[in-house]
């Protein structure tokens, strides 16, 4: 199941150069690159020749030559040039794919292109905020993932994996005591659990050499279809009011950006930002969290990948309390991909 219109993240901005980048999202084949003039360009990776993939070829200018026989193409998509004759026949053309370049991502949209809507795209603005660090994932490099991209909305919608998975870093003690709140939204399902005096996340105290009990929360909003915006931190008890996002600012408030963009039914990319309010001016603490976090994602990897090729025997599974937030964007994913038909558009 894919749903095509909406926005997907295709790459990290800084992967992307004036040399062809070759990307499979949904299924299908997309060629990526930069003009000279630094426009970012998405353009399907076939020449309508022969189907040579076009990131075969090289970047002129603003446009991409094929490799094999030589066609130019234009940043729309339009066959501009072709050796040895003069006239270009009619149809000669490949789709080109709405990219907006913002917050450090490479945005594409793959469905309707009289349907594109930016305000669709979530708003992760505050990465952009002043007196916070913004920490580009895995050095501006996607981590494949050879799983669909649902579970990696599973495995971020039940923060309780923490505890077990990683236990070490993001763990703890006494989450059990406390109960997950879901919200539902039009095109988002948020979950939130607020554990009250209990041990810091191990992570961030070994960061700050924090001691003592603390009022820590777990909070993920995920927006269709599959950006996942994490709210994690800790306050001395008592201090913090649960209901005013605001008042998280004035204490340690940890925000990963996360989005696993479908290559295959199967196989996936997962792209994330760390944004935080502590330290920010601590680029060796940067360099800390980006591996840090780094091998954290790979533990998770290591899961959803386990649970892909067990969830290939079609066997039956139970639910639990904390699966509420789960199975609810499950349902709203459905919802809308019934809602859309997945139907492919036109070139």
């Amino acid at each position: 199941m894919f749903l095509r219109n909406c926005w997907y993240v295709a790459a990290y901005d800084v992967e992307l150069g004036q040399e062809p980048l070759a990307r499979t999202i949904l299924g299908e084949p997309v060629l990526l690159y930069r003009t000279e003039g630094g426009t970012v360009v998405a353009l399907e990776d076939r020449c309508c020749h022969r189907n040579l993939p076009l990131s075969f070829g090289s970047v002129e200018g603003d446009a991409i030559r094929c490799g094999y026989h030589g066609l130019k193409f234009d940043a729309s998509g339009a066959c501009v040039e072709i050796p040895g004759q003069s006239q270009i026949p009619p149809g000669a053309k490949v789709r080109r794919y709405p990219l907006i370049e913002r917050w450090n991502f490479l945005w594409i949209w793959l469905g309707d292109p009289a349907r594109v809507d930016e305000s669709l795209m979530p708003d992760w603005s505050y990465v952009d905020r002043a007196n916070t660090a913004t920490v580009v994932g895995n050095g501006g490099k996607p981590l494949h993932m050879k799983c669909n991209w649902e579970l990696n909305n599973d495995n971020l919608m039940d923060l309780s994996h923490v505890f077990f998975v990683h236990r070490n870093t993001l763990g703890g003690a006494g989450f059990d005591r406390f109960p997950v709140k879901t919200e539902r939204g039009e095109r988002s399902v948020k979950m939130s659990r607020w554990n009250i005096d209990v041990a810091p996340t191990p992570i961030f105290a070994q960061y700050l050499n924090y001691t003592g009990n603390v009022d820590r929360w777990q909070i993920t909003v995920a927006e269709a279809p599959t950006h996942c915006a994490v709210d994690a931190g800790f306050a001395p008890t008592g201090q913090a009011n649960p209901d005013r996002e605001s008042d998280r600012d004035r204490f340690i408030r940890f925000r990963p950006l996360i989005t696993a963009t479908p290559e295959t039914e199967s196989t996936s990319f997962m792209f994330y930002l760390h944004a935080r309010n502590f330290a920010v001016e601590d680029e060796k603490l940067s360099a800390r969290v980006m591996e840090d976090f780094r091998r954290v994602f790979y533990e998770d990897i290591a899961v959803m990948e386990a649970q892909q090729r067990n969830n290939q025997q079609d066997e039956t599974n139970i639910d639990i309390n904390a699966d509420v937030p789960v199975l609810a964007l499950r349902r709203l994913l459905r919802q809308m991909s019934a809602a859309e038909g997945n139907a492919r558009p036109a070139a």
